[in-house]
């Protein structure tokens, strides 16, 4: 085994699926360029970034990008112009392979008018906690720090993406270092809303992980969140789950409260609904164990890239191929955005 897995291992006493996650996939991404200052007409919205992932509206319309590489968060404005909504937010100096990465905020939620964002996979012991945005260059923790050696139950591990929840007085937040997903209320207390199973498949002794990542509301009112899955990342074993609290019990733990809601797919990193209730499905690659498995990721990425796919109720469609490394997606009425990780940039594609 890899020796940064094996301290990743030793440190956070997480499964071997689980670990492949946190030290590869969600962990590793560089790029040395700075910003673009304004947007492309050529699809660009933002290049030279290490490592975009969430992306969300303001209130305004303009969009936001987490940079999880750098730990800003990141503004682009009707007129193209990017700039840093805030920076110096925690991320981690030294993950991945011998220390030589950084990672920071996955993902933003706005709520009551205050932005939020959430930071996983951030060595130390501030690890893990959902923040929110206080002024121009401040922010406070909302959750406590978590305890890397306690057991799972009922606090972050890894939390990845979040999705507002009036239902629990907060939000709900996908942790893949879990397999859960994590209710949230608005004073910070943490417990679990999903647990997901791990499952079998043919030929490989050791059970999958179900690893949940991106996490949406659906036009239903449901919370969907789709499933990378762990190693080896197993084609067409990916699954977008709906999830609904049926009988109004705080969480979604009981029989006919998780049901599968598109199958066989591959390493999903990110779903969104457009306005017209369409689901789009970010597919991390069409061969994970071969971009994680060693060498240059960033060029791994690239040439063996995602794609994002169109869910419309009855079948899949390819939307956008040649994506590489996609991590985030926001649907709007007429632009589907999509960060690519490991291009370091985000761009984006009409709808019409």
């Amino acid at each position: 085994m890899n020796p940064y897995i094996k301290l990743v291992a030793r440190n956070l006493h997480l499964s071997a699926g689980r670990i492949a996650i946190i030290a590869s996939l969600l962990i590793i991404a560089a790029s040395v360029a700075c910003a673009s200052e304004s947007a492309d007409d050529d699809g660009i919205v933002a290049d030279g970034l290490e490592s975009p992932r969430g992306l969300t509206l303001d209130q305004d319309g303009n969009l936001l990008i987490a940079e999880s590489g750098r730990g800003r968060l990141l503004k682009v404005t009707d007129d193209r112009k990017v700039s840093s909504l805030a920076t110096r937010l925690p991320h981690s100096l030294s993950t991945g392979p011998e220390g030589a990465y950084q990672a920071g905020p996955s993902a933003i939620s706005l709520l009551n008018g205050e932005v939020f964002f959430v930071v996983g996979e951030y060595v130390g012991e501030q690890s893990a906690r959902l923040y929110r945005i206080t002024g121009e260059a401040g922010y406070e923790a909302v959750t406590p720090i978590t305890d890397g050696w306690a057991p799972l139950e009922n606090r972050f591990s890894n939390p990845y993406d979040i999705v507002n929840a009036p239902e629990v007085h907060g939000w709900i937040v996908s942790d893949p270092g879990g397999n859960s997903l994590r209710a949230v209320d608005l004073a910070g207390n943490i417990y679990d809303y999903v647990v997901f199973p791990n499952f079998v498949i043919p030929n490989h002794a050791v059970p999958v992980e179900m690893v949940p990542t991106g996490i949406a509301r659906g036009p239903d009112g449901a919370i969907y969140v789709g499933s990378l899955t762990g190693f080896p990342y197993p084609p067409g074993e990916a699954v977008v789950w709906r999830v609904e609290d049926l009988n109004g019990d705080g969480d979604a733990m009981d029989e006919g409260e998780v049901e599968p809601f598109v199958t066989g797919l591959t390493t999903v990193t990110d779903i969104t609904f457009g306005t017209d209730g369409t689901l789009y499905i970010a597919e991390f690659s069409s061969d994970t164990v071969t971009v994680l498995g060693g060498g240059d990721i960033s060029e791994n990425a690239i040439s063996i890239p995602g794609r994002v796919l169109i869910w419309n109720g009855s079948e899949l469609t390819v939307f956008a191929d040649n994506v590489v490394s996609p991590t985030g997606l926001l649907a709007t009425d007429s632009t589907l955005y999509i960060s690519e990780e490991f291009a370091g940039r985000v761009s984006k594609r009409p709808l019409n």
